[in-house]
């Protein structure tokens, strides 16, 4: 039972708050650091510590309209991200699917302010990529990046999970990790919703775990999706149960569970695919390299798409058709050395090499013979691609958006997708409050992030890399400016802030 119904005068309460937030990731500390400058916010987490997947995801933050892309005269609106997603669906799944439009330009429209934000009054350091590893789906500059103090662009997303941290402990924020939400607690009589209920570090006796009840204005659902939940993927997304899961282990699901029995509108399920990734290792390789010439080939030696040219979900869906749902991935020592002089790859790359997560080899045949493919083919693969880059007229199959001519040494890896997502989120309004099945809304329940309903409707043709970051971030900015300004204005204080 994941909603308990209790007459409030009955219960003890821990502690009490304006704003209780679930879940500790990109979401929850960005509600979090943001509507404590208005009111008191507890967040929970039931991990060890905050950040969850945001901060070690890849880092890629979609931002439309921040002073980074002003500042480089980039002309963006949440019209044209919205029909960047809008082009990539097929005809087949424009039937099925339909983009929340009110939902794609509020979020889009309000990213570039959210970054902005990050950057200055919680300082965070981003940067915005314009170099030639854009990946594909956006139609100008706006995939941002984390920096961290050193300058270093570390590819993942824990320079801004860390600032936000700091912003929040620096607003008393009652953080608490260890700590999940077990139950949504509601007044039985009025059916509001009034608390969270949670059994701390249980106990392996279930008869000696003590309920801990938290009573607050306004709660926030930040606590992702099922990644980490093999019933759920099993019983949702039949499609992606044999694939191994990349990420945190904390996204169980509980969102989901909560709204189910809540009478809650749900919106499709929907997974993410992420890579490539080494095989068997599972350690993850920059989807920018097939911007910079590398190949992927199948048990026949052959190419299957041109992968610098499709959104890296698209490519996963591609490798996963092919015998054993696997490829094989070619560069060589120029795009190595040009990895490793890149600021954005430099310090992701030098780690791979650290690791030896390539096999090097000198010949064509010495890579076939290592992978147990026919050298012949492989030969003419390779020769293939590499008459684009003598050639502009040379028709390749596929074609090649990014010409290159491989040469020895080679440096290639057995490669497989791994999921990264699996969701059914919650439908929300402009506010981020959550929809009833019959279409009303909860007045102060929230829902954000991957607990929320996606961007893409459910379209597993539709992804823009970096959006999953920037709408957590970016829900969480509107959820808390919104809660902290709806208390602090029913309290009669500025809300301008707390100074």
């Amino acid at each position: 039972m994941f909603v308990r119904n209790v007459d409030p005068e009955l219960v003890d309460w821990e502690s009490e708050t304006d704003f209780i937030i679930v879940g500790g990731g990109g979401c929850g500390l960005s509600a979090a650091a943001t509507a404590a400058a208005h009111c008191d916010v507890t967040l929970l987490e039931k991990a060890d510590r905050v950040g969850g997947k945001a901060r070690v995801a890849t880092g890629q933050i979609c931002g439309v309209g921040s002073s980074l892309q002003h500042e480089l005269g980039i002309d963006d609106s949440a019209e044209a991200f919205y029909e960047d997603l809008l082009v990539q669906q097929t005809e087949t799944s424009a039937e099925r699917y339909t983009l929340n439009h009110d939902l794609v330009t509020t979020v889009a429209g309000r990213s570039g302010e959210t970054l902005d934000w990050l950057m200055s009054e919680v300082g965070a350091g981003l940067t915005l990529h314009t170099g030639r590893f854009e990946m594909a789906g956006h139609r100008v500059h706006r995939t941002h990046y984390p920096v961290r103090a050193d300058g270093v662009i570390p590819r993942a997303g824990q320079p801004v999970t860390d600032a936000l941290h700091e912003t929040a402990l620096d607003r008393d924020v009652d953080i608490r990790t260890e700590f999940p939400c077990d139950q949504l607690v509601l007044d039985e009589e009025t059916g509001q919703i009034i608390g969270v209920a949670s059994k701390e570090n249980p106990s392996a006796v279930p008869r000696r775990q003590s309920t801990i009840m938290i009573r607050a204005e306004h709660v926030l659902l930040a606590c992702d999706g099922f990644a980490a939940n093999p019933e759920l993927v099993a019983e949702r997304l039949p499609e992606i149960a044999d694939l191994d899961y990349w990420g945190t282990r904390e996204n169980t699901g509980d969102a989901l569970r909560i709204a189910e029995e809540l009478g809650l509108r749900l919106d499709e399920p929907l997974y993410d695919m992420h890579g490539p990734f080494t095989v068997p290792e599972g350690v993850y390789l920059p989807n920018e390299l097939v911007k910079a010439g590398s190949i992927i080939v199948n048990e026949d030696a052959e190419r299957f798409m041109d992968c610098g040219n499709v959104p890296y979900r698209m490519m996963d869906m591609h490798i996963l058709d092919q015998e054993s749902s696997t490829g094989y991935l070619v560069l060589d020592e120029s795009i190595v050395d040009l990895f490793i002089d890149e600021p954005l790859t430099t310090h992701q790359f030098s780690f791979l090499l650290d690791e030896d997560c390539f096999d090097v080899s000198d010949s064509v045949a010495a890579v076939a013979d290592r992978y147990g493919l026919d050298a012949n083919d492989l030969a003419r693969t390779i020769e293939s691609v590499n008459r684009a880059a003598r050639d502009d007229d040379a028709e390749v199959p596929y074609g090649r958006a990014y010409p290159h001519n491989l040469a020895p040494p080679f440096y290639t890896a057995k490669i497989r997708p791994m999921y990264v997502k699996a969701r059914q989120g919650i439908v929300v309004d402009e506010r981020m409050r959550v929809v009833r099945e019959d279409g009303s809304v909860i007045e102060n329940l929230y829902a954000g992030g991957n607990a929320s309903e996606s961007l893409e409707a459910g379209d597993p043709n539709v992804y823009i890399p970096g959006m999953d970051l920037m709408t957590a971030l970016t829900e969480g900015h509107l959820v808390g400016e919104f809660v902290g300004k709806s208390v602090a204005g029913a309290a009669g204080e500025d809300t301008e802030g707390r100074a």
